[in-house]
């Protein structure tokens, strides 16, 4: 039985016709050891670490007990038993916070760049050089959507990294990330650029990562990734991890996207964006086959007005490039709009209908709305952010209505359907939300929200 399936397998292999399998048998010289050279990164390190700081930072944190457990606290019977403990004051109990990051000094007098969540809320920034030296830093301005905070300290002659362009950088190039993990002091791992272009992670609003195979622990955050000239191309951001440890996927903030930003914090105090006016969505499958194009972001909706609208953009275009450099998803050409800048001229290449077509736009500012919500009672507790056509959770009163069925910060409010409506209406103002849950009753209404890279139904 053997022989004759071997057999057929045999015959079969041949009629299947010839198989030609690139090989390479050469053989490769082997060299031994320079015993005068060590391969050592040492140049580069020395040349980086008088740039990298330890950051340490103190906050002061406000903790108040819920309504819900004072009134058990302060049960008679609850005292009976613990006295003096049933006391609970109302106001807030103020606690102590410290904790610990790396920044980048970026000029000779003094600054410096981080992440914003090392320095965010801080009450007190203390900065080690390499030299041991401490200074008292202050807040020059920060950038949560992208997560980067620029710092300030008195002093001079200081060792400015230098930048690079981080778009230039490949995949498999050889990169070290250099901070000051778990408060120990300089400390410098090594490893390749993973992959490029990381968005979706569910960081930050703007997310255009590197990712790197380098160690990256507790203490990196605002650290730098550098080549192997010492050159910074990307600003150490977070990690992926079940253990809490390093697990070989790290991402750091692109050096362009730090330039952009550290310079927009020190020269006007915040960071204006380019916006184009357009509702986008990826190219998949079943689009590609709809319109005869399988890369480029599909443009939705034009908003009135627009930069988009006046450059003649039209619902169901393709923008495939930005200033000649290729689009490939809605992520992509969001950063590239952004971080190009108010009142920057940029020319799109544009599929439509069959055909490339070149338009000319003048991106106006980002306008970013933010609104603590009163008066609304399903909604009362909430602070909302309308930004980019979308009304995000910008924060939660903890002892109110819409955190007790599980609205978190960070929240997207996709859509929202009524017991008046009966159907979804997407959401993409603060006006559109008021007006749907204005008057209505707990129990009236169901939001969609995006958290992460997930979808809720919420019942409010």
């Amino acid at each position: 039985m053997k022989k004759i399936i071997l057999s057929s397998f045999l015959a079969a292999a041949l009629l299947a016709g010839n198989i030609n399998i690139k090989s390479d048998n050469s053989t490769l010289n082997r060299v031994a050891p320079n015993q005068n050279q060590v391969m050592s990164f040492s140049p580069v390190v020395k040349k980086v670490i008088p740039s990298v700081v330890n950051i340490s930072t103190t906050k002061i944190v406000k903790i108040k007990i819920p309504d819900q457990f004072r009134r058990f606290f302060n049960d008679p019977f609850f005292k009976r038993f613990f006295g003096p403990f049933g006391n609970v004051p109302n106001t807030p109990k103020e606690q102590k916070e410290y904790a610990l990051g790396s920044g980048v000094i970026i000029s000779k007098n003094g600054y410096i760049v981080t992440n914003n969540h090392v320095v965010s809320g801080a009450t007190k920034i203390i900065v080690k050089t390499f030299d041991g030296k401490k200074y008292t830093a202050k807040l020059i301005g920060s950038d949560p959507a992208t997560d980067i905070a620029v710092i300030k300290i008195e002093a001079k002659n200081l060792h400015p990294i230098t930048f690079t362009d981080s778009d230039k950088a490949k995949v498999g190039d050889v990169v070290l990330a250099i901070g000051e993990p778990f408060g120990l002091g300089e400390s410098v791992t090594h490893g390749i650029i993973s992959a490029k272009n990381r968005t979706s992670i569910g960081l930050n609003s703007y997310e255009n990562f590197i990712q790197t195979d380098a160690a990256i622990n507790p203490g990196n955050s605002g650290g730098a990734l550098v080549d192997l000239k010492g050159r910074l191309i990307g600003i150490n951001s977070a990690i992926i991890t079940k253990s809490g440890g390093n697990n070989g996927i790290g991402f750091a903030i692109p050096s362009n996207m730090v330039k952009f930003v550290a310079t927009s914090l020190i020269e006007k105090g915040k960071v204006i964006r380019g916006y184009l006016g357009v509702m986008i969505s990826n190219i998949d499958s079943s689009k590609a086959k709809l319109y005869g194009i399988d890369h480029g972001v599909l443009v939705n909706k034009v908003q009135k007005n627009s930069a988009a609208s006046k450059a003649g953009i039209k619902p169901g275009d393709i923008i495939v490039a930005v200033d000649g450099e290729k689009v490939k998803n809605a992520g992509e050409l969001r950063n590239k709009i952004a971080f190009k800048g108010a009142g920057a001229e940029i020319t799109l290449t544009v599929y439509r209908n069959g055909k490339y077509i070149t338009l000319k736009a003048k991106l106006k500012a980002l306008k970013v709305k933010k609104e603590k919500i009163q008066n609304i009672k399903l909604l009362e507790g909430l602070t909302l952010k309308e930004e980019k056509n979308e009304v995000k959770v910008d924060n939660v009163n903890p002892n109110s209505y819409p955190a007790m069925v599980g609205v978190q910060k960070g929240d997207i409010i996709l859509a929202v359907k009524t017991v008046k409506t009966g159907k979804w209406v997407e959401i993409h103002s603060i006006n559109e939300l008021k007006t749907l849950l204005k008057g209505l009753d707990r129990g009236d209404a169901l939001l969609k929200l995006k958290r992460e890279n997930s979808i809720f139904i919420i019942q409010l």
